[in-house]
This record gives structure tokens, C-alpha cells and sequence, in this order.
């Protein structure tokens, strides 16, 4: 049976710049694209994102939350 992993991306900003945050790390990207591209690299897939509105427990966030996952090896 496949077994997954899965990672968490937020999205906030600073001085006008996006900042991702995957499980905890900064990630050195400046758009949304070069985020997901540099995770896919790495076996990453993209299998949800949580709207803005719906991102708790910051109601005043105005980003996606984005939910990626990868194959485990036995």
C-alpha cells in the first residue's frame, strides 16, 4: 500500500514581498509558481489549497494555504 507525506505551504507578506513557509522553513521563492515549481522538484504534488477566508485562525489573512503530498518509500 502507497504511503504519503504531506506538507503544509502558508503565504503572508512583508514590505510587499509573498513569504512561503512549507512545515515551518522559508522557502526562496518570490511567487507563487516559483514556490510550487521548487517543491515539485523536489516530488511534491499539489492536492489542496484553502481559500483566503477560510485560513484560521488569522481571519485578517488575505492568502491560500496550500496542502502538497509525496510518496514515502518503505
Amino acid at each position: 500500500m502507497q504511503k504519503w507525506e504531506y506538507m503544509w505551504v502558508s503565504v503572508t507578506s512583508e514590505k510587499g514581498a509573498l513569504i512561503f513557509v512549507a512545515n515551518g522553513q522559508r522557502l526562496h521563492a518570490q511567487t507563487y509558481a516559483e514556490a510550487l515549481n521548487a517543491l515539485g522538484k523536489d516530488g511534491w504534488e499539489l492536492v489542496g489549497i484553502i481559500p483566503p477566508p477560510f485560513v484560521l485562525p488569522i481571519p485578517m489573512r488575505s492568502f491560500p494555504q496550500f496542502c502538497l503530498k509525496r510518496p514515502i518509500s518503505d
